[in-house]
C-alpha cells in the first residue's frame, strides 16, 4: 500500500513521549521558529532522477505565510497558511493543490499544534514516539547533535536537523531516514521524503525565498 510505504510528512506528526533524559545543555533561542506575523516562505519540490542521481525541480510550489495569532487556552498560537500550486495530478506522492492552515506555537523548544502534537524539536536529544502506522510501524523523531550546512536557492544556512524514522514492533529501524533542517530564526530550509524500505530519499522540499520581519 502506498500510504504504508511512504514516510509521512511531518505536518501530521502525532503525540510524542520522551524515551530518556539526554538534555541539550544549550540555551534555547528566543524565536527559533521565526514565529512572527508577516513572515513568509516559498518552497519548491524536487524529485530524484534515478538516471542521473540528481534532484530536479518540479512545478510544485508551496508558499507559507504566518497570517495572524490565535489565543487558545491562554496560549498564543500562530496561524500558518500553506498554499500548494503546480500539482496537476502526475505527482502522487506530493501534496495536492490547495490551502491548508495550521496553528502552532513554541513550547519549551517544541513546535506544537493546538492539541499538543509535536512538529519539531530543538529542545533535547531524546527519541520521541510520534504515532503508529497500520499496526506495522511506529514513527519516531530525534534531534541530531550535529549541525548541518545546507545550501538552496535562498542561500546558505547552518541548520538543526530532526531525524524521522520508522521502527517495526520488534524495535528494528526501517531503512529510510528523513530529515527536516531548520536554521535558528529563519525556519524550515530543507525536508526530505522516503519510502520505508529504501535507504535514500526521493523527494526534497527546498527553500526558494523568504521574508522575515
Amino acid at each position: 500500500m502506498k500510504r504504508k510505504m511512504l514516510i509521512l510528512c511531518v505536518l501530521i506528526l502525532g503525540y510524542a513521549c520522551s524515551s530518556d533524559d539526554n538534555t541539550n545543555p544549550n540555551e534555547q533561542p528566543d524565536n527559533f521558529y521565526a514565529l512572527t506575523v508577516g513572515n513568509t516562505w516559498e518552497y519548491v519540490y524536487y524529485l530524484k532522477d534515478n538516471d542521473t542521481n540528481t534532484f530536479l525541480p518540479t512545478p510544485i510550489i508551496e508558499t507559507v505565510n504566518i497570517t495572524e495569532t490565535v489565543e487558545i487556552d491562554n496560549n498564543t498560537y500562530f496561524n500558518f497558511k500553506h498554499v500548494v500550486i503546480g500539482n496537476d495530478g502526475t505527482y502522487p506522492y506530493f501534496p495536492d493543490n490547495g490551502e491548508r492552515n495550521y496553528t502552532l506555537r513554541d513550547s519549551l523548544g517544541f513546535l506544537i499544534d493546538e492539541v499538543g502534537l509535536i512538529k519539531y524539536n530543538n529542545s533535547d536529544y531524546n527519541e520521541y514516539f510520534m504515532f503508529n502506522l497500520d499496526f506495522d510501524y511506529s514513527y519516531h523523531l530525534a534531534l541530531s547533535n550535529v549541525m548541518d550546512n545546507i545550501t538552496t536557492n535562498a542561500g546558505s544556512f547552518t541548520c538543526y536537523d530532526n531525524h524521522y524514522y520508522f521502527k517495526d514492533f520488534n524495535g528494528n529501524i526501517a531503512n529510510a531516514l528523513d530529515h527536516i533542517y531548520r536554521e535558528d530564526g529563519i525556519g524550515e530550509v530543507l525536508s526530505t521524503m522516503s519510502f520505508v524500505t529504501q535507504s535514500e530519499h526521493f523527494i526534497e522540499k527546498r527553500l526558494e525565498s523568504y521574508t522575515i520581519q
